[in-house]
């Protein structure tokens, strides 16, 4: 997902796989469908995109996604073994694993440029070698949040990201529905890193301001 909103605020674009991924993903932690309508228009018009040809063209898809046209199908956020075992991606594609769908060079010094220390990225190139994807994201969990052992099975990108939050949030589980606007500070050592469930609490001031936590939450220095 860091991947994705990475790519996203440099190109003002993503295809379809990485918007079905991104987007659910976003959905699941708590993006309503107007917030994810907004969202998704504005970065695509940042990109030149003709707001009419967004909305002819990709808000469809999105209401799609939640329910709202079509079969009416509530699509949920992917989980790892889907979005390892379907849907590789190709060439100028950013969804799937990057434990599973990169080159272990790139893999290398993207762990890099997120400081993990050189001998976590042998640990971790050693699980991918492995094939165990999983796992090795388990590990990087692990380091990024100086954790000796997370205590839990990873499966699920979400459930990364709400593990990661109860961590910074001082061990308190955050609440996906409803999203609450007043949160626990998080502790001075991560204080670069606001919690996204307030972040993302409402339409009342902009989505620019709603995004923030996510963006600190995805950056380099987190």
């Amino acid at each position: 997902m860091r991947q994705l909103h990475k790519a996203l605020r440099e190109n003002h674009h993503l295809r379809h796989g990485g918007r079905m991924q991104y987007g659910l993903f976003l959905k699941g932690i708590g993006l309503t469908l107007e917030q994810a309508l907004q969202f998704w228009k504005q970065e695509f018009i940042k990109g030149k995109m003709d707001p009419d040809k967004f909305d002819k063209g990709y808000s469809y898809n999105i209401r799609h996604s939640f329910g709202k046209e079509g079969k009416r199908t509530d699509y949920t956020p992917f989980s790892c073994l889907k979005i390892i075992l379907s849907n590789p991606p190709g060439q100028g594609d950013y969804h799937g694993c990057p434990f599973r769908h990169s080159d272990p060079e790139l893999l290398k010094q993207k762990l890099q440029s997120y400081k993990i220390s050189p001998g976590g990225i042998s640990q971790i190139l050693d699980l991918v070698k492995g094939i165990h994807y999983q796992v090795a994201c388990q590990k990087y969990f692990e380091m990024i949040h100086n954790v000796d052992d997370c205590g839990f099975s990873l499966n699920h990108p979400n459930q990364f990201f709400f593990e990661s939050q109860r961590i910074l949030n001082g061990g308190k589980d955050i609440k996906k529905e409803p999203i609450q606007p007043e949160t626990p500070q998080p502790k001075p050592s991560v204080q670069k890193t606001k919690d996204a469930s307030s972040a993302l609490a409402s339409l009342n001031s902009s989505l620019e301001m709603d995004m923030e936590g996510l963006e600190d939450y995805f950056s380099e220095d987190s």
